[in-house]
Protein backbone atom coordinates (compact mmCIF):
# COMPACT_ATOMS: atom_id res chain seq x y z
CA UNK A 1 0.00 0.00 0.00
CA UNK A 2 2.15 2.99 -1.03
CA UNK A 3 1.96 6.78 0.29
CA UNK A 4 2.33 9.36 -1.41
CA UNK A 5 4.59 12.68 -0.23
CA UNK A 6 2.95 14.41 2.77
CA UNK A 7 0.95 17.61 2.01
CA UNK A 8 2.72 20.80 3.53
CA UNK A 9 1.62 21.83 6.90
CA UNK A 10 0.00 24.51 6.08
CA UNK A 11 -1.95 22.79 3.40
CA UNK A 12 -2.90 20.38 5.34
CA UNK A 13 -4.40 21.95 8.59
CA UNK A 14 -7.32 23.93 7.33
CA UNK A 15 -8.84 20.60 5.63
CA UNK A 16 -7.77 18.03 8.66
CA UNK A 17 -9.69 20.76 10.86
CA UNK A 18 -13.06 20.97 8.63
CA UNK A 19 -12.51 17.32 8.31
CA UNK A 20 -12.16 16.98 12.39
CA UNK A 21 -14.98 19.18 13.33
CA UNK A 22 -17.53 17.27 10.81
CA UNK A 23 -16.30 13.77 12.56
CA UNK A 24 -17.07 15.35 15.87
CA UNK A 25 -20.21 17.65 15.49
CA UNK A 26 -22.16 15.62 12.53
CA UNK A 27 -21.00 12.34 11.58
CA UNK A 28 -20.01 11.16 15.49
CA UNK A 29 -23.36 12.50 16.45
CA UNK A 30 -25.15 10.91 13.91
CA UNK A 31 -24.24 7.57 14.72
CA UNK A 32 -24.20 8.33 18.65
CA UNK A 33 -28.15 9.60 18.25
CA UNK A 34 -29.13 5.67 16.42
CA UNK A 35 -26.79 3.66 18.76
CA UNK A 36 -24.82 5.68 21.36
CA UNK A 37 -21.59 5.12 20.27
CA UNK A 38 -19.73 7.64 18.43
CA UNK A 39 -17.15 5.76 16.77
CA UNK A 40 -16.10 6.23 12.97
CA UNK A 41 -14.37 4.17 10.49
CA UNK A 42 -11.83 5.68 7.95
CA UNK A 43 -11.89 4.98 3.97
CA UNK A 44 -9.46 5.69 1.32
CA UNK A 45 -11.24 9.22 0.76
CA UNK A 46 -12.74 10.20 4.29
CA UNK A 47 -14.46 8.46 6.65
CA UNK A 48 -17.84 7.23 8.00
CA UNK A 49 -20.14 5.56 10.31
CA UNK A 50 -19.97 1.66 9.97
CA UNK A 51 -21.06 0.09 6.63
CA UNK A 52 -22.96 -2.18 8.42
CA UNK A 53 -25.63 -0.12 9.96
CA UNK A 54 -28.81 0.35 8.50
CA UNK A 55 -28.13 4.46 7.96
CA UNK A 56 -24.73 5.75 7.25
CA UNK A 57 -23.42 9.37 6.73
CA UNK A 58 -20.13 9.56 5.54
CA UNK A 59 -17.09 12.48 4.18
CA UNK A 60 -15.78 11.48 0.82
CA UNK A 61 -13.07 14.28 0.02
CA UNK A 62 -15.31 17.72 -0.19
CA UNK A 63 -18.64 16.26 0.10
CA UNK A 64 -21.29 14.46 2.61
CA UNK A 65 -23.24 11.28 1.70
CA UNK A 66 -26.43 9.92 3.51
CA UNK A 67 -27.10 5.63 2.49
CA UNK A 68 -30.56 4.47 3.50
CA UNK A 69 -30.64 1.30 1.22
CA UNK A 70 -29.82 1.34 -1.70
CA UNK A 71 -30.10 5.02 -2.16
CA UNK A 72 -27.56 8.20 -1.72
CA UNK A 73 -27.75 11.54 -1.44
CA UNK A 74 -25.36 13.52 -1.69
CA UNK A 75 -24.35 17.41 -0.31
CA UNK A 76 -21.02 19.88 -1.15
CA UNK A 77 -19.56 20.46 2.22
CA UNK A 78 -19.82 24.49 2.94
CA UNK A 79 -20.58 25.13 6.33
CA UNK A 80 -20.83 23.25 10.23
CA UNK A 81 -24.70 24.79 10.26
CA UNK A 82 -25.49 23.71 6.43
CA UNK A 83 -24.00 20.26 7.46
CA UNK A 84 -25.58 19.42 11.03
CA UNK A 85 -28.94 20.92 9.24
CA UNK A 86 -28.63 18.41 6.28
CA UNK A 87 -27.92 15.29 8.11
CA UNK A 88 -29.04 15.73 11.71
CA UNK A 89 -32.32 17.84 11.47
CA UNK A 90 -31.09 20.78 13.67
CA UNK A 91 -28.11 22.70 14.74
CA UNK A 92 -26.43 22.45 18.39
CA UNK A 93 -23.49 21.01 20.02
CA UNK A 94 -22.91 17.06 19.34
CA UNK A 95 -24.76 15.19 22.47
CA UNK A 96 -22.31 12.50 22.50
CA UNK A 97 -20.04 14.89 24.42
CA UNK A 98 -21.84 14.78 27.35
CA UNK A 99 -20.85 11.62 28.10
CA UNK A 100 -18.70 10.46 31.24
CA UNK A 101 -15.64 9.16 29.65
CA UNK A 102 -14.84 10.54 26.47
CA UNK A 103 -12.69 13.13 25.43
CA UNK A 104 -13.91 16.58 24.60
CA UNK A 105 -15.13 17.10 21.07
CA UNK A 106 -13.70 20.58 19.67
CA UNK A 107 -14.69 23.29 20.93
CA UNK A 108 -17.90 24.75 19.21
CA UNK A 109 -18.17 27.31 16.20
CA UNK A 110 -20.66 29.52 14.30
CA UNK A 111 -23.11 27.73 12.42
CA UNK A 112 -22.22 29.99 9.46
CA UNK A 113 -18.37 28.39 9.97
CA UNK A 114 -17.36 27.54 6.43
CA UNK A 115 -15.40 24.08 6.43
CA UNK A 116 -12.76 24.78 3.43
CA UNK A 117 -11.59 21.80 2.22
CA UNK A 118 -8.89 20.88 -0.69
CA UNK A 119 -9.69 17.34 -2.14
CA UNK A 120 -6.16 17.24 -3.50
CA UNK A 121 -5.21 16.82 0.91
CA UNK A 122 -8.53 15.42 1.39
CA UNK A 123 -7.34 12.48 -0.64
CA UNK A 124 -3.78 11.74 0.76
CA UNK A 125 -5.46 12.86 4.27
CA UNK A 126 -7.49 9.61 3.65
CA UNK A 127 -5.05 7.75 2.34
CA UNK A 128 -3.10 8.14 4.96
CA UNK A 129 -5.95 7.42 7.75
CA UNK A 130 -6.96 4.37 6.17
CA UNK A 131 -3.37 2.88 5.85
CA UNK A 132 -3.12 3.33 9.53
CA UNK A 133 -6.91 1.54 10.13
CA UNK A 134 -5.83 -1.56 7.64
CA UNK A 135 -2.77 -1.89 9.89
CA UNK A 136 -4.46 -1.80 12.79
CA UNK A 137 -6.79 -4.42 11.94
CA UNK A 138 -3.59 -6.83 10.77
CA UNK A 139 -1.91 -5.49 14.34
CA UNK A 140 -5.16 -6.68 16.69
CA UNK A 141 -5.26 -10.62 14.72
CA UNK A 142 -2.04 -11.19 15.70
CA UNK A 143 -2.66 -13.19 19.13
CA UNK A 144 0.18 -11.91 20.78
CA UNK A 145 -1.97 -8.96 21.21
CA UNK A 146 -3.57 -9.52 23.77
CA UNK A 147 -6.70 -7.28 25.14
CA UNK A 148 -6.79 -5.44 22.21
CA UNK A 149 -9.65 -2.75 21.19
CA UNK A 150 -11.36 -2.26 17.87
CA UNK A 151 -9.64 -0.12 15.51
CA UNK A 152 -11.85 3.40 15.65
CA UNK A 153 -11.52 7.00 13.76
CA UNK A 154 -12.07 8.49 17.40
CA UNK A 155 -14.00 11.88 17.10
CA UNK A 156 -12.51 13.97 19.79
CA UNK A 157 -9.09 13.86 18.91
CA UNK A 158 -9.31 12.68 15.09
CA UNK A 159 -7.24 9.80 14.69
CA UNK A 160 -7.36 6.29 14.33
CA UNK A 161 -6.12 4.23 17.48
CA UNK A 162 -6.49 1.23 19.41
CA UNK A 163 -5.36 -0.22 22.99
CA UNK A 164 -3.33 -3.60 23.23
CA UNK A 165 -2.31 -5.95 26.09
CA UNK A 166 -3.28 -5.55 30.03
CA UNK A 167 -2.01 -4.21 32.95
CA UNK A 168 0.64 -1.81 32.97
CA UNK A 169 1.77 -2.90 29.52
CA UNK A 170 -1.12 -1.63 28.02
CA UNK A 171 -0.40 1.16 25.53
CA UNK A 172 -2.56 3.03 22.19
CA UNK A 173 -1.33 2.30 18.75
CA UNK A 174 -2.27 4.44 16.14
CA UNK A 175 -2.05 7.13 13.36
CA UNK A 176 -2.67 10.95 13.85
CA UNK A 177 -3.15 13.86 10.85
CA UNK A 178 -1.16 15.80 13.42
CA UNK A 179 -2.32 18.04 16.12
CA UNK A 180 -1.52 20.31 18.77
CA UNK A 181 1.30 18.05 20.33
CA UNK A 182 2.84 16.95 16.74
CA UNK A 183 2.00 19.49 13.69
CA UNK A 184 2.81 17.13 10.88
CA UNK A 185 1.05 13.38 10.27
CA UNK A 186 2.34 10.74 12.74
CA UNK A 187 2.28 7.26 13.89
CA UNK A 188 2.75 6.93 17.60
CA UNK A 189 2.83 4.23 20.67
CA UNK A 190 1.53 5.91 23.59
CA UNK A 191 2.56 4.19 26.59
CA UNK A 192 -0.43 4.27 29.52
CA UNK A 193 2.11 3.30 32.27
CA UNK A 194 5.40 5.23 31.11
CA UNK A 195 7.15 4.58 34.93
CA UNK A 196 6.97 0.77 34.38
CA UNK A 197 10.50 -1.17 35.32
CA UNK A 198 12.63 -1.82 32.02
CA UNK A 199 10.56 1.00 29.83
CA UNK A 200 12.77 4.20 30.90
CA UNK A 201 16.01 2.34 29.81
CA UNK A 202 14.86 1.19 26.87
CA UNK A 203 16.36 4.12 23.90
CA UNK A 204 13.18 3.21 21.93
CA UNK A 205 10.79 5.01 24.28
CA UNK A 206 12.11 8.53 22.70
CA UNK A 207 9.46 10.75 21.80
CA UNK A 208 9.51 13.86 24.27
CA UNK A 209 6.14 15.08 23.36
CA UNK A 210 4.37 11.92 24.17
CA UNK A 211 4.74 9.17 26.27
CA UNK A 212 5.95 6.71 24.08
CA UNK A 213 7.47 6.60 20.26
CA UNK A 214 6.44 8.22 17.45
CA UNK A 215 6.99 8.12 13.17
CA UNK A 216 5.94 10.65 11.14
CA UNK A 217 4.05 9.86 7.77
CA UNK A 218 7.14 11.22 5.99
CA UNK A 219 9.44 9.05 7.29
CA UNK A 220 7.19 6.02 6.17
CA UNK A 221 6.45 7.55 3.09
CA UNK A 222 9.60 7.43 1.79
CA UNK A 223 10.43 3.33 2.37
CA UNK A 224 9.17 1.49 -0.14
CA UNK A 225 6.23 -0.32 1.48
CA UNK A 226 5.19 1.94 4.41
CA UNK A 227 1.97 -0.23 5.33
CA UNK A 228 4.51 -3.11 6.25
CA UNK A 229 6.90 -0.76 7.80
CA UNK A 230 4.35 0.36 10.14
CA UNK A 231 3.34 -2.73 11.02
CA UNK A 232 7.12 -3.71 11.90
CA UNK A 233 7.12 -0.65 13.92
CA UNK A 234 4.08 -1.23 15.92
CA UNK A 235 5.09 -4.90 16.95
CA UNK A 236 8.44 -3.73 17.88
CA UNK A 237 6.76 -1.34 20.28
CA UNK A 238 4.61 -4.33 21.44
CA UNK A 239 6.85 -6.99 21.67
CA UNK A 240 9.31 -4.72 23.73
CA UNK A 241 6.07 -3.83 25.74
CA UNK A 242 5.63 -7.58 25.89
CA UNK A 243 9.54 -8.50 27.19
CA UNK A 244 9.50 -6.03 30.04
Amino acid sequence: MPLDPVPATDALSATRHSWHLLAAHVVAEARFRRVAHSGLEPTPAGFRTPEDEPVRVEVALDHLLLRRGGEVAHRPVSTVGDAQRWVLGEVGPPRWGAQPGLHDPPPPVPADTPLPIDPAVASWLGGWLHLGYEVLRVLVSDEASADAGVPTLWPEHFDVGIELLGGDRRASYGVSPGDATIAEPYAYVALWHPERDGVGTDPWWSATDLAGATRTARELAATDEPARELLSWFWAGRDRLLAV
